[in-house]
């Protein structure tokens, strides 16, 4: 790359569509703006125009700051009698399942659209439609179907069956019949000429296109004949927020992470205030299991009882759950992310979700709906009952973390709910256990949902057996339900940069210098 960096993302295409852009003497962010276009392509479940998402940004030698796409709820609310609001069962690798709805009714507003036009107007320097030109490559020619896209589909298989335009998006060549529908196989070339046109159409018309033009008028026209609640009034509404991020004190730099309204970035931080002040021994200790359990299953509480608020960071609430954890035993998908630095000192971490997507394509664009609306982890008091015109909580959680010695770390997981258990690991593990980029990454995991403890194969099962929480999945393999953080070094000096994809959600990184230390 001309432009030396490294990038990390969940597929090849994607991270080449960001290492063409460095190479074309681009920053970090029109690299990361390449990125996600090319991952609507080439990561269709897990990323959609029809979505939304978080970019924490670090321009060089300024403060970060958080761009928020995220979606955000309809303006108004329609007789539940008349949604398209249907139930889907979603099954992972090891047998667990998870409800999800489908159907126009799922969809809330989407920001995708508007997070990259006002990412390019802040922060970009080259033109937009270099900038998506990888992308309409790749959907025009085909990305074949490798083994960990496949393996996504076949989880949501149910969504993705749900319409004739998804099938057609979808499925193989005459099977958009419902009766008959069968995904495409691992190894196919996935082609989407309707998403080209798409793609090219806004860069032509900008992000007006989308919430002003053709497309948000197709989407309209949709949700009134099938079920929807999206109108013309919540696109025109719909705007792209810039928060001042939080930033959390750790013992060898400082945790940049998404602030409220989202709850993954906050209940991130409220587990590693409470991580910072206790002993954590050795990785894989006895005393390190106990303890990264506890907390974990502290972060599920302290979300039930006070939900996605900064007030859970107050020192004296962190100090009554840290006494509780260390006294008394606890008794209690679809996202993809990328990660961009550069050597100017650019920092880019991008977090994007089209949920586990409505099983709506909105016909002639290629472009899947999002169904955050039928995704209980982001409603808490429950379907139907979210107020009207407000951001959606998500636990999304794009992160910097800021080394003392000048080192910065552009790094997000996906993985739904265990998003917030991930980024937590991931930056103990580089922060408190000093592991180097990739063995932070590979690092066996955990997860506390409820009082059940899911465990990766690689911890003592010695040690596990001793833990206050008996109740225990233990896995037989890595998997995509623990996240996968993707994440990208520059040394202090800016002269070293490193990369990592992780391998449970199909990583891939590219580094632009031979000299790496991970």
């Amino acid at each position: 790359m001309k432009k030396h960096g490294a990038v990390a993302a969940g597929h090849d295409v994607t991270a080449r569509a960001a290492a063409r852009v460095l190479d074309e003497g681009g920053n970090a962010f029109d690299a990361v703006i390449a990125a996600m276009w090319a991952a609507c392509v080439a990561e269709p479940v897990l990323a959609s125009l029809g979505g939304g998402g978080f970019v924490m940004a670090r321009p060089a030698g300024k403060p970060p700051r958080l761009y928020d796409f995220f979606v955000e709820t309809p303006v108004e609310k329609r007789p539940r009698e008349d949604l398209e609001f249907q139930s889907r069962l979603a099954t992972y690798g090891s047998g667990v399942t998870q409800e999800f709805y489908g159907g126009y009714g799922s969809a809330a507003t989407p920001g995708m659209v508007a997070g990259l036009f006002k990412l390019h107007d802040d922060l970009a320097k080259l033109p937009m439609a270099q900038l998506a030109e990888p992308a309409i490559i790749a959907a025009r020619d085909g990305v074949v179907l490798d083994a960990f896209q496949r393996y996504v589909m076949g989880i949501v298989e149910p969504l993705l069956a749900f319409s004739r335009d998804s099938r057609s998006v979808f499925g193989k060549p005459g099977s958009t019949d419902e009766s008959g529908f069968e995904l495409l196989d691992e190894g196919d070339i996935h082609r989407q000429p309707d998403l080209v046109d798409s793609i090219s159409y806004l860069v032509r018309t900008g992000a007006d296109g989308f919430y002003h033009g053709d497309l948000g008028h197709a989407l309209v026209r949709e949700c009134q004949e099938f079920g929807g609640y999206l109108t013309a009034e919540d696109l025109a509404a719909y705007r792209v927020l810039i928060r001042d991020p939080l930033l959390i004190g750790g013992r060898k730099g400082r945790f940049v992470l998404n602030s409220p309204p989202a709850s993954g970035g906050v209940l991130a931080g409220f587990g590693l205030k409470l991580a910072r002040e206790m002993a954590l021994g050795t990785f894989g200790s006895a005393r390190h299991l106990e303890a990264i359990s506890r907390i974990i299953h502290a972060t599920g509480l302290v979300r039930s009882e006070h939900g996605p608020s900064s007030a859970i960071l107050a020192d004296e609430l962190c100090e009554r759950y840290r006494l509780m954890i260390g006294e008394h035993p606890l008794s209690q998908e679809g996202t993809t992310h990328i990660s961009v630095v550069d050597e100017e000192g650019n920092l880019a971490a991008a977090t994007i979700s089209n949920g586990s997507s409505s099983g709506r394509v909105v016909p002639q664009t290629g472009i899947m709906m999002n169904n955050m609306l039928g995704e209980a982890d982001l409603l808490l008091d429950g379907f139907h009952q979210w107020p009207c015109g407000v951001r959606m909580t998500s636990m999304m959680t794009p992160a910097l973390y800021l080394g003392d010695d000048g080192s910065a770390v552009a790094l997000g997981s996906g993985g739904s709910s265990r998003i917030r258990s991930t980024m937590l690991q991931v930056l103990l593990n580089i922060d408190a256990f000093d592991m180097t980029l990739h063995g932070a990454v590979a690092a066996p995991r955990l997860h506390v949902e409820d009082d059940l403890l899911s465990v990766e194969p690689g911890f003592d099962v010695a040690l596990l057996d001793g833990l206050s929480l008996e109740n225990q999945k233990r896995w037989d393999r890595e998997d995509m339900f623990f996240g996968g953080v993707h994440a990208a070094k520059v040394s202090p000096d800016g002269a070293k940069f490193s990369a990592v994809g992780d391998a449970r959600r199909n990583g891939n990184q590219i580094i632009g210098m031979r000299e790496s230390d991970a």
